[in-house]
C-alpha cells in the first residue's frame, strides 16, 4: 500500500510540473508576440520603415528584457537589433543597435 502511494505522489508531482511548464512556455510566447509587435510598431510609426523580425532571445530574467533581431523589408543587408524591456503590460524600447548601412531618424 505504502509503494502505491508513493507512485501515485510521484504521478501527480510530474503532472504539476508538466503543466507549469506549458503555462511558463505560453507565457514566453505571449511576451515574444507583444514585443515583436511592439518592434514593428517602432519602426513603423517612428522610422517610417517596415522590418522582419528574424530572431529573438530573453535576457537575464531579472532585467525583464527581449532582444529581437531583424532587418529592413526589401533590404536585408539593413539589419538591427533592439532591446525590448517589458513589465506587466509595458513594453518599452530599451536599446537598438543597427548595421553602418541602416541610419535611423
Amino acid at each position: 500500500m505504502k509503494k502505491y502511494a508513493i507512485r501515485l505522489f510521484f504521478t501527480f508531482t510530474l503532472i504539476l510540473l508538466g503543466g507549469c511548464t506549458i503555462d511558463q512556455k505560453n507565457t514566453e510566447q505571449q511576451i515574444v508576440e507583444k514585443a515583436q509587435e511592439r518592434t514593428i510598431q517602432y519602426f513603423k510609426e517612428k522610422q517610417d520603415l517596415d522590418v522582419v523580425i528574424t530572431d529573438y532571445r530573453f535576457g537575464p530574467s531579472d532585467l525583464q528584457g527581449i532582444f529581437i533581431s531583424g532587418y529592413i523589408k526589401n533590404d536585408e543587408s539593413k539589419t538591427f537589433n533592439i532591446t525590448i524591456e517589458y513589465g506587466g503590460d509595458e513594453y518599452t524600447i530599451g536599446s537598438i543597435s543597427t548595421s553602418e548601412n541602416l541610419h535611423l531618424k
